[in-house]
């Protein structure tokens, strides 16, 4: 029990993280829409780094240091070129229908390129946040002896678990979340093989933005629809 009372221990950060994304779920609908728009991404940030100056999460476990940089770039610059592919062909398949709508409006929005870069910042906490959870998942079976062939296999996909309900929680529409949920997939695939949180940050913004750029109505991303009418 101590994994999980102690106030330095993976474990106590582990179910903090899910009580607390209970309550800020639960929460966020009575709450100014002022305050619902941080509610979550301080969620996503000030959870792991309070478990980081605690003593309750591992830096290296949660790939901020320690990070080997060749075998990070040989993978994740071949999951980004798949990434690329993919959203270029999505893109393609969806011009024809789009093009003729978009005739009209082709001058740049400046709110546009600042939603993008907001997403980037957003696509990064929400990164971190997963992170966390694979990093206190991995020490947590350490200190909890658990005898698993490829433990840290295990760990990735049980904090992608865990990870899931929030990340689809927060989406506005089914392509958000079926999106989300397939850079979850990638970033845990790359975060397993590399250990690195600022590839994982790259490749996950780098989806996001390709991957709904290709659905013109959804390019909007974390906003709801009461959001954008005000």
């Amino acid at each position: 029990m101590d994994a999980f009372l102690s106030f330095h221990a993976s474990g106590f950060w582990l179910a903090m993280a899910l009580i607390l994304g209970v309550v800020v779920s639960g929460a966020k609908p009575y709450l100014p829409s002022a305050v619902q728009a941080f509610l979550v991404p301080a969620y996503w940030v000030l959870t792991p780094y309070l478990a980081l100056i605690a003593g309750g999460a591992s830096p290296q476990l949660m790939g901020l240091s320690a990070i080997d940089w060749a075998l990070s770039l040989r993978i994740g610059v071949g999951l980004a070129l798949a990434v690329l592919a993919f959203a270029l062909l999505a893109r393609a398949a969806s011009s024809r229908t789009d093009e003729f709508s978009e005739k009209g409006d082709a001058r740049p929005d400046p709110q546009h390129w600042l939603g993008m870069l907001a997403s980037v910042g957003l696509c990064g906490a929400e990164e971190f946040f997963w992170s966390f959870l694979r990093g206190a998942t991995a020490e947590l079976f350490v200190t909890l002896s658990v005898t698993l062939d490829a433990s840290g296999y295990w760990a990735v996909w049980l904090a992608a678990l865990l990870a899931a309900p929030m990340a689809t929680l927060t989406q506005p529409t089914t392509m958000h979340r079926l999106v989300k949920l397939a850079i979850l997939a990638m970033t845990s695939v790359l975060f397993f093989y590399t250990y690195n949180f600022w590839l994982c940050w790259a490749l996950h913004a780098l989806s996001w933005m390709l991957l709904l750029s290709a659905h013109p109505r959804t390019r909007q991303p974390h906003l709801t629809k009461r959001s954008r009418s005000e």
